[in-house]
């Protein structure tokens, strides 16, 4: 990457503001006008419903929640070109005045095989989307983050009736970084909810619930026991990889993502799942493009990704890879 570019950043926006005010303001008029729409339907339906022939206002009814579904479809559909086009424009300049090196698509594709080999969630999906994707190293570290969604659709038939239902298996950021150590086998550090909620009975069920060749291990770090379960295949080789100094750093993470975090590491390369339940790097219709909150709110959202590799010093050289000082 040149110089010029690396220079390149948000300052560098005016005229590209300007035309994405542009757009927001002719896209919140037609967002203004579809729900306006919108609701009037909603609200005549209901008042046919309350005076129509009993016979009659089912049909009416159903009939006017159709413009309304289109009124309000109508609108999310005009935010949504609005976000698209300023995420197109803003957020990979955000990106370059922060780490030059890593790259953003709005619609990017973030491999599902990562988040199935990282083994962090064990049920079956077969709904995989995923957007807002941050891809390039940092440092020296590889790595790639994105928005993703995992779901399982599952079809079912009762009394003749098909029924079709979705189960969310995880919603939020999953990152994968290089780890500068080749781990021999697989560390998993997951929340410890069984033994929050049950005691010393959860307890129990944890280790009666390792997982194949794992190893359920207790840590000394008494803050950390409380907040996560580790099961490693090779517990000799976690306890050196979860040094005292990496467990500390890993609660900071979780104090900043949320309990929910989870962590895999294998070999050459680890996986942080965030569950989250907000829209990351999403502008809001209501506020000038060029506004400077938010701005600095989506700026703020990039330095926390772009942390993890910070706070877990995945830069630094304090790791050595196994059998290195035998040579």
């Amino acid at each position: 990457m040149s110089d010029s570019q690396r220079q390149y950043s948000v300052t560098d926006l005016s005229k590209e503001f300007r035309r994405l005010e542009d757009i927001r303001q002719r896209e919140r008029i037609h967002v203004t006008m579809l729900l306006i729409v919108g609701v009037l339907f909603v609200l005549l339906a209901i008042w046919v419903m309350i005076v129509a022939a009993e016979g009659l206002s089912g049909y009416l009814s159903a009939a006017l929640f159709i413009p309304a579904f289109w009124g309000f479809s109508g609108a999310s559909r005009a935010r949504g070109r609005y976000c698209e086009a300023y995420k197109s424009q803003v957020i990979p300049a955000l990106v370059r005045s922060l780490q030059p090196d890593m790259d953003y698509q709005s619609e990017g594709h973030f491999n599902d095989d990562w988040f199935y080999r990282s083994g962090l969630y064990e049920q079956y999906y077969n709904i995989f989307e995923s957007e807002d994707v941050l891809k390039g190293s940092i440092g020296e570290t590889e790595v790639q983050i994105g928005e993703i969604k995992v779901q399982c659709e599952t079809t079912s038939y009762e009394n003749g009736k098909q029924q079709r239902e979705i189960e969310t298996i995880f919603d939020g950021l999953f990152a994968v970084a290089g780890f500068p150590r080749e781990c021999r086998g697989s560390i998993f550090v997951v929340p410890d909810f069984a033994e929050k909620y049950f005691g010393m009975l959860g307890a129990k069920f944890q280790k009666v619930g390792s997982g194949l060749n794992q190893h359920l291990l207790r840590i000394d770090n008494p803050e950390f026991e409380k907040a996560f379960i580790v099961r490693a295949t090779d517990p000799a080789e976690a306890i050196t990889v979860l040094t005292p100094e990496l467990q500390e750093q890993i609660l900071t993470l979780r104090a900043r993502f949320g309990n929910d975090l989870r962590l895999a590491f294998k070999p050459s390369q680890l996986f942080i799942a965030i569950p989250s339940s907000k829209d990351w790097f999403e502008p809001k219709i209501s506020r000038p493009a060029s506004s400077h909150a938010q701005v600095s709110a989506l700026s703020q959202q990039l330095k926390a990704c772009f942390k993890i590799v910070e706070d877990l010093n995945l830069n630094k050289s304090v790791w050595t890879t196994p059998g290195s000082h035998d040579t």
